[in-house]
């Protein structure tokens, strides 16, 4: 495995408020590799994004606060680089593309001269070559005629056609992370399928790393080499794609997958009911004590409740897999030294 181009360490953001301190991310940790794409999934509010947007410094700085951790690029510090040393690196080194296109691109400027600015910025090329390239990048991303198409406003284009600009936009400057913050939501499942298939061919024909948060787990076991599950603000599990739908370790990992709905699954049955996960995510303004889970997890015992448990290695595959739960074989050993 080459060194990773990006790791997260121990990061912990918190939200102030008038309602109080929200804990919004807890000890995350992990590293993408060049080339490589990492699936995030969890629910909504579990901290994907927040841990995402960490990266490139969009959260606002007077409610949210870094209180620990090292979001390292390249061996670089991006939580103690300078403004300055930021605005160089987002759109040029590190790229995100935004889960709602619509209210992401401009509604005021041509799509051309959106992703034509970027460049000039950045590139430091002339207004010609920046417009050559934009219509090179739409043509990229497999949109129609994109001579015409790049002097088109975003609401005149499709939602499928909007995402793959915002591709188009984030690709600009040949990025080496691409961060992609549900690139599929609201779009057909014909259209997911085309955004996919274009971001695993662009990552292994550039190199470029992509960070894949999503809610779909059917994209991660198609698209994902490894998978990182959070859950009210942790991390609990992560595994190659390949180990984590074989042997789910976490007793919410297992949830997620049972909640997939299969053709020989109860569901065509009369009566048929989709698995869910009982139980409400917990409020993250209260401190807990223990596995955030507890309260939802049949397998729960005391201990869960009173000591956070810590990520153990699981399974055949020791050096890659590792679930944050008591149940685990190696946390048990140590539970019952």
């Amino acid at each position: 495995m080459t060194q990773p181009i990006l790791e997260i360490d121990d990061l912990h953001i918190s939200f102030a408020s008038v309602n109080g301190v929200t804990r919004a991310v807890e000890g995350v940790s992990y590293q993408v590799h060049p080339a490589e794409m990492l699936g995030v999934v969890g629910e909504s509010g579990c901290g994907k994004s927040v841990t995402a947007m960490s990266v490139l410094r969009l959260l606002p700085g007077a409610p949210a606060t870094h209180i620990a951790g090292a979001i390292r690029f390249r061996g670089e510090d991006l939580l103690a680089a300078s403004e300055q040393r930021m605005q160089a690196i987002r759109g040029n080194e590190i790229s995100m593309i935004f889960q709602d296109p619509m209210t992401s691109l401009n509604p005021v400027l041509t799509i051309g001269e959106q992703i034509a600015e970027v460049l000039i910025l950045h590139e430091r090329i002339g207004k010609a070559a920046a417009w050559k390239r934009t219509v090179e990048l739409l043509a990229l991303v497999n949109i129609p005629d994109p001579h015409r198409r790049v002097k088109e406003y975003p609401h005149q284009f499709s939602g499928g056609m909007r995402q793959r600009a915002m591709i188009a936009l984030a690709l600009a400057c040949n990025p080496a992370v691409l961060i992609a913050d549900e690139p599929t939501t609201a779009l057909d499942v014909t259209i997911q399928a085309q955004i996919m298939e274009l971001l695993d061919r662009l990552r292994r024909d550039t190199g470029t790393a992509i960070v894949l948060i999503t809610h779909d787990l059917g994209v991660v076991a198609e698209s994902c080499d490894r998978v990182v599950v959070m859950y009210a603000g942790r991390k609990v599990e992560e595994a190659s794609a390949q180990d984590l739908f074989e042997n789910p370790a976490h007793p919410y990992t297992r949830g997620l997958l049972g909640a997939i709905p299969h053709l020989d699954s109860p569901l065509t049955q009369p009566r048929g009911r989709l698995a869910e996960i009982p139980g409400m995510v917990p409020s993250l303004r209260t401190a807990a004590r223990g596995c955030r889970f507890a309260d939802r997890c049949p397998s729960a015992i005391e201990l869960c409740r009173r000591t956070v448990p810590a990520l153990e290695p699981v399974g055949p595959d020791r050096m890659s897999h590792k679930a944050a739960c008591w149940q685990v074989p190696a946390a048990a050993e140590k539970r019952l030294a």
